[in-house]
């Protein structure tokens, strides 16, 4: 049974830990490494990764000064075995059979990623009525980027890895330190690593919206650093001459630029 590495990077997020690691310890596939990156919590949080580690022998706990997220997923990652890769947020859930799932999904299909549907409520996991299940090449969902499946492309935390694609990248740092928005630079090219992506429709992943998380708090500087990392991605379909996904960044970028003039004139 392959071990699989669930990477999960933790911030002041005492509310919602406990509930975080309980729906990954309660996961049917058992054979899990988990490691969770304490970034320098000034909360609860480094006493409750420890009281995991200490429950557990699959937990195993890293604390680092603060760095961000990016820092803490590759910490994660530096220290981990698993031929198989998952990232979970501390302040998100998921369903008891995720990694089942996903990991059936790659190695049925020998798929280097899988992907599967979040929710936003926490009570339509896993509430499909009919499971679809399918395939792509990695050509096929980079010409199609940023259009009908771009609520589940972008994002780290609704996929399985397979280590392999990983390190592609060459060392340990396979999201950028030092910025925001690391989905953006990234998950692209996690693809362009792989041959076959598998994608099931089955709500697996709870992603909880925060007022206070990086993503949902607007300032100058943040709207920036969105804008840099849309500006990076775009390049990379510009130079891969895949103009049909390019130009649906662009479009999309502009509207970001719109709406954050927007809400600069209301403050």
């Amino acid at each position: 049974m392959d071990l699989i590495s669930v990477i999960v990077p933790v911030y002041n997020v005492g509310e919602y830990l406990c509930e975080c690691v309980d729906s990954i310890l309660s996961q049917t596939y058992q054979n899990l490494e988990i490691i969770l990156v304490d970034d320098g919590s000034t909360d609860n949080c480094p006493g409750l990764c420890d009281e995991y580690a200490l429950k557990d022998r699959r937990i195993s706990v890293v604390h680092q000064v603060n760095q961000g997220l990016s820092a803490a997923r590759n910490r994660g990652y530096e220290v981990s075995s698993g031929k198989y890769i998952a990232f979970v947020d501390a302040d998100d859930t998921v369903s008891h059979t995720y990694i089942e799932t996903l990991h059936k999904l790659a190695t049925k299909n020998n798929a280097q990623i899988a992907i599967c549907a979040y929710t936003r409520n926490p009570n339509e996991l896993e509430t499909e009525a009919v499971t679809e299940d399918y395939i792509i090449t990695s050509e096929k969902m980079l010409k199609e980027w940023h259009g009908k499946r771009k609520s589940i492309e972008t994002v780290a935390w609704n996929k399985l890895y397979n280590r392999e694609i990983l390190e592609c990248i060459g060392n340990y740092k396979i999201f950028p330190e030092g910025k925001t928005h690391e989905d953006i630079y990234t998950s692209h090219l996690f693809v362009s690593f792989s041959n076959t992506i598998a994608i099931t429709n089955q709500k697996l992943y709870f992603y909880r919206r925060r007022s206070k998380s990086i993503s949902r708090t607007y300032t100058k500087e943040a709207a920036e650093a969105d804008l840099e990392a849309q500006r990076a991605r775009m390049r990379f379909f510009k130079e891969c001459r895949l103009y049909g996904a390019y130009f649906r960044l662009i479009v999309g970028h502009l509207l970001h630029r719109g709406l954050y003039a927007a809400v600069r004139l209301k403050l």
